[in-house]
């Protein structure tokens, strides 16, 4: 459903987006990543991901207002000659 959704960034409250410990065995006669959700996100679909974020005051707010969607800015920090940074994402209900 990733693919055929369209949507461009995957956030969730804690590492890693998914839980690692179920792609640790390989396939009998192959390999696959061990965190495959990253290796289609990002490497396939170009789908930004974000972990650890602190969405509790955020579904809270959605609740109240009746909406299940809302518009987020989550601007990179500065750090020049860095790869990946910290982001502080704002949420727009």
């Amino acid at each position: 459903w990733i693919s055929d959704s369209g949507i461009v960034a995957i956030c969730a409250d804690n590492f890693a987006v998914e839980s690692p410990n179920l792609a640790h065995d390989a396939a009998p006669g192959g390999r696959r990543p061990v965190l495959p959700l990253h290796h289609h996100c990002l490497f396939k679909l170009g789908v930004h991901l974000g972990e650890l974020w602190l969405l509790r005051d955020l579904a809270a707010g959605l609740r109240q207002a009746g909406r299940n969607r809302f518009f987020l800015t989550a601007p990179p920090l500065r750090l020049t000659g860095s790869v990946g940074s910290p982001v502080s994402p704002v949420a727009t209900i």
